[in-house]
């Protein structure tokens, strides 16, 4: 006699208890909503900000006293939204450089110098400037318009020239700039530069291109590599960014947490054999938040990828304490935290795609590669990439049509093959800038050789015309899909599946 488990189908099981457990477990994702929201009203309405701050202490205080009771959360909700609203009202304290007026200006060129049409731009910190006789500090970022070939990336300039406002001739990217942090622009040449120090490259970013650079072999292959890997796409082609743009694969041109995440791997795979000994497993975890940041400075440091750092951070140091971690409360966090510091991030297209990916990837990918057992093997692995690909371009291609004006349909077939290529191209690429240069090269050549095929694929899918449609959703548009996609994703929390377990008996005879 035997007794045999057999597995039926999964039974369902649809609450709204269920779906306010699971909302119960990510409060950071609860929190955010409200907070967003305020930030979101300081553009629309004006108030003033000493009744605001007493009414969110009021609100504070009754949600304290109130706290044993459910309508205490209404008025934590209240709280939180009040919150967002000042924070986004202190958000840009006024730049002291006075504009349109010529002085004496100290400042020094922190970016990388891209050419463009007859000039150069670069992003600058001004340091100083002075009025009359008198020198005044500051600290404040600006783009630089450079009309002189002997000005390099790092270099510290004194010019008699002035401040101007406006950045762009465009005025939605103008309007971007400055919510990024610009104050102005400022032009600098042979003809206003009184005084020039160059300070060489300097910098993990500006050392890891000029190593990057040793290796040249194809210009279209290595400027793909310069950009996935250093964050740098000064060297690529027009015609290269475009069929990139048109294909929906743009976002692989810009270091995020895609390619922080494929850094997390290996260096975990390669410090594997620390959890052999006692609390190695610590020191892994540790080590690899260390290499984590050292790309995001070897990238350059962008908003995107400083979220990324911050929410895999946080996952690391949860693995290393032995804590419990859930991605979307880490995600949450990094968010409010990003929008405390600097609220203007939500208007930023690059913020939004990065969000609006990980999110999709969380709430829709992640389950569905656990539900169908897709993490094991090389067969695994390739069906997880077109999962992740499929759904982060899902969710993504709302604001890909409100901002650009078009919908790559072809990116939803071609992401997942991108994605292999993109693995080899970040993980070949960083083992070079680490490793000595005979060590380096050939792993420089296998970057370039996957580099060359994705090259080429994005270049046949972005031929046909009906790769993509040019179609702008409007705001409204991009409302109503998210609100289809959070009610889909809400819809799911309330299942609840319970598997039954049947047993049977047999008789050998």
């Amino acid at each position: 006699m035997s007794a045999s488990v057999r597995w039926h189908r999964w039974s369902t099981k649809v609450s709204t208890a269920i779906l306010g457990r699971r909302l119960r477990a990510v409060p950071m994702l609860v929190v955010l909503i409200p907070f967003i929201c305020g930030i979101v009203a300081a553009d629309s309405f004006v108030l003033p900000l000493y009744l605001v701050l007493a009414l969110l202490m009021t609100l504070c205080v009754v949600a304290w006293l109130l706290l044993p009771r459910g309508v205490a959360w209404g008025y934590v909700a209240m709280a939180l939204l009040l919150l967002g609203y000042v924070v986004a009202e202190l958000r840009h304290p006024a730049s002291n450089i006075p504009y349109d007026t010529k002085m004496d200006i100290v400042g020094e060129v922190v970016g990388e110098v891209v050419s463009r049409d007859g000039y150069r731009i670069a992003e600058g910190r001004l340091q100083a400037w002075r009025e009359g006789d008198v020198w005044h500090e500051a600290d404040e970022r600006v783009r630089l318009w450079i009309r002189s070939d002997s000005v390099a990336s790092g270099d510290r300039f004194e010019a008699y020239t002035h401040l101007v406002s406006q950045i762009s001739r465009h005025a939605e990217y103008d309007e971007l700039l400055h919510r990024r942090g610009y104050v102005g622009g400022v032009g600098i040449s042979d003809y206003n530069i009184s005084s020039l120090e160059h300070n060489g490259a300097h910098g993990l970013h500006l050392r890891a291109l000029n190593k990057l650079r040793r290796y040249v072999i194809d210009t279209a292959s290595y400027a793909t590599v310069e950009a996935m890997v250093a964050g740098s796409r000064s060297m690529m082609p027009a015609e290269l960014r475009e069929a990139y743009s048109r294909t929906g694969l743009a976002h692989l041109m810009a270091v995020s947490g895609l390619h922080l995440g494929i850094v997390v791997l290996l260096a975990m795979a390669l410090l594997r054999p620390l959890s052999l000994i006692h609390r190695g497993h610590i020191v892994a975890n540790l080590l690899v938040i260390v290499v984590l940041w050292l790309y995001a400075v070897v990238s350059g440091m962008s908003p995107s990828v400083v979220r990324a750092a911050i929410m895999l951070s946080v996952f690391q140091l949860s693995r290393a304490t032995s804590s419990r971690y859930n991605s979307i409360n880490g995600l949450s966090i990094t968010i409010f935290l990003m929008l405390v510091v600097h609220p203007d991030n939500l208007y930023d297209i690059s913020f939004q795609l990065s969000v609006a990916a990980v999110f999709g990837i969380l709430l829709w990918a992640v389950p569905v590669v656990r539900y169908f057992g897709l993490r094991r093997g090389i067969l695994g692995l390739l069906a997880t990439s077109m999962v992740v690909g499929v759904v982060a371009t899902l969710w993504t291609l709302p604001l890909i049509s409100n901002n650009w004006g078009n919908i790559p349909l072809i990116g939803v077939v071609i992401t997942p093959l991108a994605l292999i290529t993109a693995y080899l191209i970040v993980g070949c690429g960083m083992a070079a800038l680490l490793l000595p240069d005979m060590l380096a090269s050939p792993l420089m050549s296998v970057a370039h050789c996957a580099a060359s095929l994705q090259n080429g694929l994005v270049e046949m899918a972005a031929a046909p015309s009906w790769c993509a449609v040019e179609y702008r959703l409007g705001d409204g548009g991009v409302a109503l899909c998210y609100l289809l996609y959070v009610t889909i994703t809400l819809a799911a929390w309330s299942i609840e599946r319970k598997k039954r377990v049947s047993l049977s008996r047999s008789y050998d005879t």
